[in-house]
């Protein structure tokens, strides 16, 4: 498969860094082939921008009628669940951005979905594939800290308020946590699996959405992870992983390009090491994809449904802790 051919649904700004990184994937000829907007003026715009062929305002116009091999999902939360589903009955592959659902009831029936359409399905957690993460990995992996004790990290954003912004209405499933907290419980579950106890606070708006949100998860009894999120706040957003021996930092900002990587050992000894990528990062899952599909799997083992699974459920105990529903659930 020499060119791998993509559908963009949505085109906000997580989908224009998808387009404009789609071109470094170094495992084939990747382009967009057709982009899906509720509006054609948008979609348009968004084509004639990134030399798209084809576009469309109607899903099941696009979903019939596009030549693509996945489709990537870049729309807000609350979409993603009935775009995913209508791809996936199609048998057409899908990214789809994080939070791949709402809550773990969504996120089951979407991979159930994907197991009896024999389709591939992947939380678009890009993270999880940078170079930064791959080295963290491989730290631990030669015990450079020894036994990981805890993790602390943490992520903020000073959220616009206009009118009709989707960070503060629960319609559009606004909130601290599902948009910014998603990315310190990965790392924390990346690194020492599904906890065993979930604590958390945060400041719930009038409206009824966390505008911040403090979390404390224990795993075992000797292991816990203390995280925060924030729209409200600024944080130094930095991530640190403290073991026995020593100390692993990712530098601001930890989760998209962190200039460094810091490793400190107690004895005194510590080490810098430069980090750099092309782009933003968004083509090593873009790769993922590829060589998944490629491979006939229908999920990733780096990005699995069970590790989906896990990420929701600790997110939907977190809400349940605060009593935040949104109207549409």
């Amino acid at each position: 498969m020499d060119e791998f051919l993509w559908g963009v649904i949505g085109t906000g700004n997580i989908a224009e860094e998808f387009a404009e990184d789609l071109h470094l994937a170094r495992n084939a000829k990747h382009r967009i082939s057709a982009v899906l907007s509720r509006e054609m003026n948008t979609a348009r715009e968004f084509a004639a921008k990134y030399k798209i062929p084809d576009c469309f305002d109607d899903r099941q116009q696009f979903i019939e009628h596009a030549d693509m091999d996945a489709v990537y999902i870049a729309t807000p939360h609350p979409m993603h669940y009935e775009e995913t589903m209508a791809c996936l009955q199609q048998n057409i592959p899908v990214l789809c951005e994080k939070p791949i659902g709402i809550n773990r009831q969504q996120v089951e029936d979407m991979f159930n979905t994907a197991k009896k359409h024999n389709t591939f399905l992947m939380e678009a957690m890009w993270t999880r594939f940078l170079p930064s993460i791959d080295q963290l990995l491989t730290l631990l992996e030669n015990h450079a800290v020894g036994e990981i004790r805890q993790v602390h990290a943490d992520l903020s954003f000073l959220a616009p308020r206009e009118k009709g912004s989707r960070y503060f209405d629960p319609a559009l499933g606004g909130g601290s946590l599902l948009d910014l907290g998603i990315y310190p419980i990965f790392l924390a579950q990346l690194l020492l699996g599904k906890p065993t106890n979930i604590h958390s606070f945060m400041k719930r708006s009038d409206q009824g959405i966390d505008e911040n949100c403090a979390i404390l998860l224990q795993f075992g009894n000797d292991k816990y992870a203390m995280l925060e999120s924030s729209l409200i706040t600024k944080t130094p957003i930095t991530a640190s992983v403290i073991g026995t021996t020593g100390k692993i930092t990712l530098s601001s900002p930890w989760n998209e390009k962190p200039p460094s990587i810091i490793y400190e050992k107690y004895d005194g000894i510590k080490c810098e090491e430069p980090l750099n990528w092309e782009g933003r990062g968004l083509q090593f899952e873009v790769e993922e994809v590829f060589n998944c599909i490629a491979e006939s799997r229908i999920s990733s083992e780096k990005m699995s449904p069970a590790f989906s699974l896990d990420l929701v459920e600790t997110m939907d105990t977190i809400r349940h802790q605060h009593s935040i529903r949104y109207p549409f659930e």
